[in-house]
């Protein structure tokens, strides 16, 4: 008997169809991963697991019952628990009173019992390694530790069915490990696992099983040791062009020997270091590295976000001193922040495209479908909000609107982060349309694969690697491979990259 079966689940919203006739079961300490791209269904069935949201068909059993629940804390009493990129803590607390907030341990019924709540959170930030963190306002912590308590916070809800829905996207590489680890010690324990995620690595190296999901259904579940990256790919997409968001290979960019962005010695604040860079008309650079070692700092310095930089760009000797600066130059940022950085979210898509340079956009209307068209953006109309969009969806808008600007250079922050699979093999031939036409593109990701991806094929690219805020290897041609990267970024023998 399946610890978990979904049967024939459907739900539509309107006239969109978000689930369609979806069915698969789950058994117990079964490591399931579920991939899709944006709009495959698979965040709608998992609220539909977790009591978020309810079916229009369709039956869900648990342990052989039917499983009926109107709301996520009906759901968590039965001990089937939801951790998603949709962060539930409340940053004005601390740490631990986020950990404890679905069972505040008390004395009597009125007051918290606080020695019994830091023993709670002691042990299971001790497990994941935030130790530290004890006592810190969960708004005081970075964006990587907050989907750490938040993973947290599901495990001493002591699960016997855990949807993890993209939390991984934010951790950094050690973290993942941890991560995994814990996983694997879950699943021991019985506990059933639906993993949404669309890094391959990390389906591969920790599941059991792949269900495949495509516009609202489900294709079908396998082994995990029964198929590789080039067939779920192929599954996904409906074709296997552009495997693995791969940029078509030897595209005609112009090969050119003139330096259009030039940095030198620029310092990077957090780090105490200078850096320098001189980047060539059409060229595509990805910056990489271990998290945290100054590839945001990089970038965001270079555009402008952390204080005054002086830059030369097409000739020209600049002070960039402000994101409007930027922006009047000819630089575009790209965050793979869209929530805080990237949209308007209330906003219409027409309104979200205008928002950096309205001028720019000559004929507006004509241009506005002009670029979402080809960036095959699936929406409605030009009117409607943005945020009604998907995230792969959301983030083709915001890269719109920066090309409909025409930029010299384009800068990019982990852009694809939390997108599906299709939808950044877009991003990356947007990419590289842009760099064929003259533009510099320079990309900072948190994925080493997507990086080779994106390089590898191109004439005109190659890989920087960042340790502790300096460049210590450059990687081009055959050289660019995810081994390469990885051994470039560790220091050994007190020489990095060596």
């Amino acid at each position: 008997m399946p610890l978990f079966e979904c049967k024939h689940i459907s739900k539509t919203y309107g006239s969109v169809v978000a689930i369609q006739e979806a069915s698969f079961s789950l058994e117990k300490g079964e490591i399931r991963a579920v991939l899709g791209g944006n709009g495959s269904g698979k965040s709608t069935l998992a609220k539909i697991i977790g009591g978020a949201v309810k079916p229009d068909a369709g039956e869900l059993y648990f342990k052989g019952k039917p499983f009926e629940v109107n709301s996520p804390s009906q759901a968590k009493k039965l001990k089937v628990i939801i951790t998603s990129q949709e962060l539930s803590l409340l940053t004005n607390l601390t740490v631990e009173e986020n950990l404890v907030l679905p069972s505040i341990p008390r004395k009597g019924r009125l007051f918290i019992d606080k020695n019994a709540m830091k023993a709670k959170a002691s042990a299971i930030l001790e497990k994941i390694g935030l130790s530290s963190e004890l006592g810190v306002l969960v708004e005081d912590l970075p964006a990587n530790k907050q989907f750490m308590v938040e993973f947290a916070k599901s495990l001493l809800q002591e699960p016997e069915i855990l949807v993890i829905d993209e939390i991984t996207s934010a951790l950094f590489r050690q973290e993942v490990e941890i991560f995994k680890n814990i996983v694997r010690e879950l699943s021991a324990k019985g506990c059933g696992i639906l993993f949404i995620s669309h890094r391959m690595s990390e389906i591969f190296s920790i599941c059991d099983s792949v269900t495949v999901m495509r516009n609202g259904s489900v294709i079908d579940t396998f082994p995990i040791s029964e198929v590789n990256e080039d067939m779920l790919v192929g599954m996904l997409t409906a074709y296997k062009e552009n495997i693995g968001g791969q940029t078509k290979e030897n595209r005609a960019i112009e090969q050119s020997d003139r330096v259009l962005l030039s940095v030198k010695d620029m310092t990077l604040k957090r780090f105490g270091t200078r850096v320098s860079l001189d980047a060539k008309q059409g060229e595509v650079i990805g910056i990489a590295g271990l998290q945290g070692q100054g590839q945001s700092d990089f970038v965001r310095t270079l555009y402008g976000l952390n204080g005054h930089v002086h830059i030369r760009l097409d000739d020209k000797e600049l002070q960039i001193d402000s994101v409007h600066k930027s922006v009047q130059e000819g630089l575009a940022f790209l965050s793979g922040d869209r929530e805080r950085e990237g949209t308007f979210s209330v906003r219409s898509i027409a309104e979200n495209l205008e928002a950096v340079n309205s001028s720019a956009l000559s004929r507006k209307a004509l241009n506005q479908k002009r670029l979402l068209d080809s960036y095959g953006v699936k929406y409605d109309n030009a009117s409607q909000q943005i945020r009604n969009l998907s995230g792969g969806n959301q983030q083709k808008v915001v890269i719109a609107r920066w090309t409909g600007t025409n930029p010299k250079v384009l800068i990019a922050d982990d852009p694809t982060k939390g997108i599906d699979v299709q939808a950044r093999g877009d991003v990356h031939e947007i990419f590289g349309d842009l760099a064929a036409s003259g533009s510099v593109v320079i990309m900072v990701s948190s994925d080493d694969e997507e990086l080779v991806h994106l390089t590898k094929p191109l004439k005109n690219s190659r890989i920087m690697v960042m340790y502790d805020g300096k460049f210590v290897k450059t990687l081009m041609g055959e050289d660019i491979t995810v081994h390469n990267i990885i051994s470039a970024s560790l220091p050994r023998e007190g020489v990095v990259g060596k």
